[in-house]
């Protein structure tokens, strides 16, 4: 098993999901393998020596953002790194609630992310204070993304059978905002030019597109299943966990065809690109989640 697909199943039947890492009734982690496995190539580095979920870059590069893992293996507090740290302590929590799926705004003064001591709910803060910040909706949300002009947040709504949502981003409104789409769905993802959005489906794990502004499912991109996914800030390219290869990391054109090429050969999670393009960060599920970086030139 892993992570994506299986998150919404588990998740609409009850029990304790966040951000797309798997938890049984006891909120102990479930993953395919923790064996720990060294690199055996020179493009992957070792970050930290902690557990992480869901990291991701500052737009200016400067900083790393991420999940911490609790002591009993379900996700903690967001806590921020310097992306050049040479340390591979946990950094600093920006957070005091437990989060999930966080997500900067374009220009980096803002973060959104699921509350989790709050059922789930958005809430976004100041990127540089250690506040909860606000909430900004009233529905159970995983996987929230800013549009490139930091006008909207899509998410998906698991009120709603995990349906994507997609609403105006003000500190005074609350509202679910409106459906753009029929199916359950996670991961969703705006193409830097902020046309067209991509994401996955529940159901069979496949990447799909859609126009930004219509309320259709779009169509399929074939050749790709995935658990998670990151478009290159070029929009040129896709890197993400294939299904099909136990989760390694597979790169491929994005208007391509076929499943790529596989640029490591561990069990990866939730692929973030470097705003430069030239590398990606992502959680090994080979060595404990600890976080790692991969060049993808």
């Amino acid at each position: 098993m892993h992570k994506k697909i299986l998150t919404f199943l588990i998740l609409l039947a009850g029990l304790l999901i966040i951000s797309g890492l798997i938890y049984d009734q006891k909120g102990s982690v479930k993953f395919i393998n923790y064996a720990v496995a060294k690199s055996k190539t020179s493009k992957n580095k070792q970050l930290t020596k902690v557990p992480v979920f869901s990291p991701i870059y500052s737009p200016n590069s400067k900083y790393i953002v991420y999940v911490s893992s609790n002591d009993d293996g379900t996700e903690g507090r967001l806590y921020r790194r310097k992306a050049s740290s040479t340390s591979k302590s946990k950094g600093t929590p920006i957070t005091d609630d437990n989060g999930s799926s966080p997500t900067y705004s374009p220009d980096g003064t803002k973060i959104v992310y699921v509350n989790m001591g709050n059922d789930g709910r958005l809430y976004k803060k100041d990127a540089s204070d250690k506040n909860d910040g606000e909430k900004i909706n009233k529905v159970p949300s995983i996987d929230p993304t800013y549009s490139p002009d930091g006008k909207y947040i899509v998410y998906s709504n698991t009120d709603d059978e995990g349906r994507l949502y997609r609403k105006t981003v003000s500190d005074d409104d609350t509202d679910a905002g409106d459906a753009i789409n029929d199916s359950g769905s996670h991961n969703a993802v705006y193409a830097p030019d902020g046309n067209k959005i991509y994401y996955l489906k529940v159901d069979d794990s496949k990447l799909y597109k859609k126009d930004a502004d219509d309320d259709n499912d779009g169509h399929e991109v074939s050749g790709i299943k995935a658990y998670s996914f990151a478009i290159s800030p070029s929009g040129k390219y896709i890197v993400y966990s294939n299904v099909n290869a136990e989760g390694k990391l597979y790169k491929r054109k994005l208007s391509g065809s076929g499943a790529g090429k596989a640029i490591n050969k561990f069990t990866s999670n939730e692929p973030s690109y470097f705003p430069g393009g030239n590398k990606v960060i992502y959680s090994n599920g080979d060595n404990k989640l600890y976080l790692y970086s991969l060049k993808v030139n």
